[in-house]
C-alpha cells in the first residue's frame, strides 16, 4: 500500500510540474504564467518535502547509537569502540 501511495504521489508531482512548465511556455497573458509558476513551485516544494521526509528518519538509529555511547562514556569514562 505504501509503495502504491508513493508512486501515486510522485506521479501527481510530475504531472503538476509538467502542467506548470507547459503553462509557462504558452503565449498569453500574465495569468497563465502565474498559474504555471505556482504549479512549478508547488511541485518543487513537494519534492523538497518528500526528500526531507525520506532522509530525516534515517538519522534516528545514529542518534540512538550516539546516546548509548554517551551513557557508556558516562558510566566507564571511555568512549566505546565502533563495532
Amino acid at each position: 500500500m505504501a509503495v502504491h501511495r508513493r508512486r501515486s504521489l510522485a506521479a501527481l508531482i510530475v504531472v503538476l510540474g509538467l502542467a506548470g512548465f507547459v503553462l509557462l511556455q504558452l503565449p498569453g497573458n500574465g495569468a497563465l504564467q502565474s498559474v504555471g509558476a505556482a504549479l512549478l513551485l508547488g511541485a518543487l516544494f513537494a519534492v523538497i518535502g518528500l526528500l526531507v521526509g525520506w532522509l530525516g528518519p534515517q538519522s534516528r538509529p545514529d542518534r540512538e547509537r550516539e546516546a548509548l555511547a554517551r551513557e557508556e562514556f558516562d558510566r566507564t569514562g571511555f568512549w566505546p569502540a565502533d563495532t
